[in-house]
């Protein structure tokens, strides 16, 4: 794999720590465990520091490779070994989670059809190589036990209905999450997550980034891909620095009533990530 890449010295700071998925819901770090790793790798890899006039972010899957724009070390950590949070990993330096870089990778041209039938699991572990060789990246598992969330079908059955997202669909291997927020009257406003072609897994990951304090794993045993909309509580944005008022159904209550599932209390066996040796890329 060719590296082509221009930042700057950095210096290696603090360390944080964090938690992972455990094993008895098919965890979230099955493909390390497994060894499952794809059947092709990126041949060409260019990483540069992210320019600060460019305000935003972006992770795009293009047909032959993949596009990251505005991203720091942390997130492409969390995508390569398909977690679901950033404090998932164990000893990350501060410069991780502040530099933020663009990174751009695409495979040979006689790889390129075997690049579009790849799992989103395995087009993940292919950042892998990007960071051992770009940023001395090495680290191992442990196992905590933690409390956490597990997103099962509730008593009534599930709601879900399959997608309606064509196979031939850009978005199809991966599905399509957005986030958004609906203004009230009263000053509140109501959180909205909308899906096509999505899988419980990935929903699973979308609910563990709003706050819930855990991560939540997919228990569901629901293998196919939705379309859906769950919409949830927001704070009032009238209620001053600190809003406690709400408008709607707490997010428990939504997943239960809009989807037919339920996010059930537990507590088990976590892997946790944690960083061995890592450095801060020079310049080349």
């Amino acid at each position: 794999m060719r590296i082509i890449g221009e930042t700057r010295n950095q210096r290696l700071l603090g360390a944080s720590a964090a938690m992972l998925a455990p094993m008895i819901f098919a965890g979230l770090l099955a493909p390390i465990s497994q060894g499952q790793t794809a059947p092709v790798q990126f041949d060409v890899v260019s990483v540069k520091m992210h320019s600060p006039d460019n305000q935003g972010s972006r992770m795009q899957l293009t047909p032959d490779g993949v596009r990251i724009s505005n991203l720091p070390l942390q997130d492409l950590i969390v995508q390569a070994y398909g977690l679901v949070l950033t404090d998932q990993i164990a000893g990350l330096p501060n410069w991780a989670s502040s530099e933020r870089f663009d990174i751009e990778a695409k495979v040979a041209g006689a790889d390129v059809a075997a690049f579009k039938k790849l799992t989103l699991d395995q087009v993940r572990s292919m950042g892998r190589p990007i960071l051992t060789d770009r940023f001395k990246f090495a680290s191992h598992e442990e196992k905590k036990l933690l409390p956490l969330y597990a997103l099962v079908v509730a008593k009534g059955g599930s709601k879900l209905q399959p997608s309606t997202m064509s196979s031939e669909d850009p978005n199809a291997r991966t599905g399509v999450i957005g986030m958004g927020h609906a203004s009230n009257t009263d000053g509140t406003f109501t959180n909205e997550l909308t899906a096509r072609g999505v899988t419980m897994e990935r929903l699973a990951s979308a609910l563990s980034q709003q706050g819930l304090g855990r991560v939540v794993l997919d228990n569901t045993g629901l293998t196919d891909r939705y379309d859906f909309k769950l919409s949830w509580a927001g704070i009032s944005m009238a209620a001053g620095p600190n809003p406690t008022d709400t408008s709607g159904p707490s997010i428990f209550t939504a997943v239960s009533e809009q989807l037919g599932l339920k996010l059930e209390s537990q507590k088990g066996p976590v892997p946790v990530l944690v960083i061995d040796h890592i450095e801060a890329p020079s310049p080349n």
